[in-house]
This record gives C-alpha cells, structure tokens and sequence, in this order.
C-alpha cells in the first residue's frame, strides 16, 4: 500500500522486492524514496510514498544516455519538443503536458540533465521558455527563481 504495508501485519517492503499501485521499480533512487519513507512509518509517523520518478544514466562505449519520466506517452495530450546535433553526437528530448516537463532523454551529454529531474519532480511549467531550454547555454536556475 502507500505505507508499504504488505499483506501482513507488521511486514513492511522497499526496493526491487516492493510493488507499489502495480509497480516495481528495481532503481536505486526509488529504492532511497521507499527506505526514507518505511522510516518515518517505523518510527511512527505516518509517510505516504508517493512514487518515484524513474531516472537513469548509463555510459556505454562513452557515450551518455538519460531517460527520466515519461518519455514515450501513448495517451493524446502529450507534446515533445527535440534538439538534435549529429555532429557532436548530442540528441535531447522534453515530452510535455500541460506545459510541464513529464519526461526526458538526453544522449550524448549529461549536461543539464539533473536540472530536467528536478523540474520534472517540481511540476513547474516552462511558458516562456520553452523555445529556449534546450539550448546548451539555457540558464535552468531562470525557472526556479521566485516571482
């Protein structure tokens, strides 16, 4: 359940042998999220886990590949925006919804990839933005800013 309760009373799961609302994730960082919050519920303090974004960066043969989110959406609503440069080997992709980053993947740079992950989990939306963030020299901070 959302307190990662198993079907036994006082038995408690987290990492690749928890499922969650029909999900297992078998990643590191949703494993962290799963262990933070089987704490707070041991100790006595009721944390609901809310999931967890799945993110991974691989390196092959030195090359980079990230894929965070939503990255292939198979419902209407979607939209995806691409950057792609052969000659340095670099190809970027944002999926949308509601002018909200659900979903990347970055091969070839890792360059700004960790400030997609946060914008992703802050459900920000990039309005003005949008024709710009995937340019290499996109400023992420200008999105966080405070009005």
């Amino acid at each position: 359940d959302d307190y990662l309760r198993t079907g036994q009373e006082r038995i408690y799961a987290a990492g690749d042998v928890a499922e969650h609302r029909g999900r297992v994730y078998g990643l590191i960082p949703a494993a962290f999220d799963q262990a933070r919050t089987l704490a707070y519920n041991l100790c006595g303090q009721s944390k609901k886990y809310e999931g967890t974004i799945p993110a991974s960066t691989l390196k092959v043969v030195g090359v980079y590949l990230t894929s965070i989110g939503l990255v292939a959406p198979e419902e209407k609503g979607y939209e995806s925006l691409t950057d792609y440069k052969p000659e340095l080997g670099v190809y970027k992709k944002l999926v949308l919804k509601d002018d909200s980053v659900v979903g990347a993947i970055w091969l070839g740079t890792k360059k700004g990839a960790q400030e997609i992950s946060r914008l992703i989990q802050s459900g920000k939306k990039i309005g003005e933005f949008k024709s710009q963030i995937l340019e290499d020299s996109f400023d992420f901070s200008r999105l966080f800013q405070e009005n």
